[in-house]
């Protein structure tokens, strides 16, 4: 009597969990058919920075059905691990995040890059242009405030001859593109690597405030009246920043120190002049 107890209740077990796997297979059938078969697609294992370099303990391998699959999504067309998708990931190592990814998101191809051709400043010239460094310091560089994609206005102050009173100053260009402070370029890497001892230092670029010039877009004639007017000293030059949905252009005469002090001035130059005498 107990044997054939123990025998129905092992057949009953049985055919439980078989029920159970029928159904589980029901469901994931009609997941597969719902919301596509499950492929590995690589995401973050932790929250990336952006400029920060990946390797390849900050990405995993999880399968995800691909109605789920981000466009442009890293991904593999298996359901487990090999020696190829060792390889793909190894080979996005070095690779460099664009922008900030968080944790358990998937990596996409427009969110990573690396070094090439299509990085740094020349790429960002627009054809007929040219890109021109202009020395500054904190007072004629907005206190050094100013960034890539920034845009501002050129003064010059020339000295014509005849004493301090006979200066110019003259808004020489308009609505001009800051395309890099420094060596900070909006799409390269903004970052340095400088060697403290004997261990590598990663520097941000994004926070530098340390730069001594600032790369501008310009026309081939303003380059060369900047080229002109930077031969008569470093702080020949002053940047004036503006906003960026401003691209109006103001017309400005020249200032010279009569135009500030009016009548004073005229007064002390005549002064010196009957001194002279």
């Amino acid at each position: 009597m107990n044997n054939k107890a123990l025998t129905l209740s092992l057949f009953i077990a049985g055919f439980a969990v078989f029920m159970v796997d029928s159904y589980v297979r029901s469901i994931e059938d009609e997941a597969k058919k719902k919301f596509g078969t499950e492929v590995l697609v690589v995401k973050a294992k932790r929250d990336i920075l952006e400029n920060e370099t990946i390797n390849e303990t900050l990405l995993e391998l999880t399968p995800v059905p691909k109605k789920f699959l981000e466009p442009a999504s890293v991904h593999f067309e298996k359901k487990e691990q090999d020696k190829e998708t060792a390889k793909s990931m190894k080979a996005l190592s070095g690779s460099i995040a664009i922008v900030p990814i968080k944790k358990g998101e998937q990596i996409t191809f427009n969110k990573i890059t690396e070094p090439s051709i299509r990085t740094g400043l020349s790429p960002q010239i627009a054809p007929g242009r040219r890109a021109i460094a202009i020395p500054v310091n904190d007072i004629s560089g907005v206190s050094k405030l100013v960034k890539p994609g920034d845009r501002v206005d050129l003064i010059a102050v020339l000295d014509v001859g005849g004493g301090r009173e006979n200066k110019i100053a003259k808004t020489i260009s308009q609505d001009v593109v800051v395309l890099s402070v420094g060596r900070n370029v909006t799409n390269n890497i903004a970052r340095v690597i400088e060697i403290d001892g004997k261990k590598e230092k990663v520097k941000s670029l994004n926070e530098d405030s340390t730069f001594t010039s600032v790369t501008l877009e310009v026309d081939p004639q303003q380059a060369q009246i900047l080229a002109l007017v930077m031969a008569n000293g470093e702080n020949a030059i002053t940047l004036s920043l503006r906003n960026n949905d401003d691209t109006d252009r103001v017309p400005l005469s020249s200032t010279m120190a009569v135009d500030v002090l009016g009548v004073d001035a005229s007064r002390t130059q005549r002064g010196v002049a009957s001194g002279r005498r």
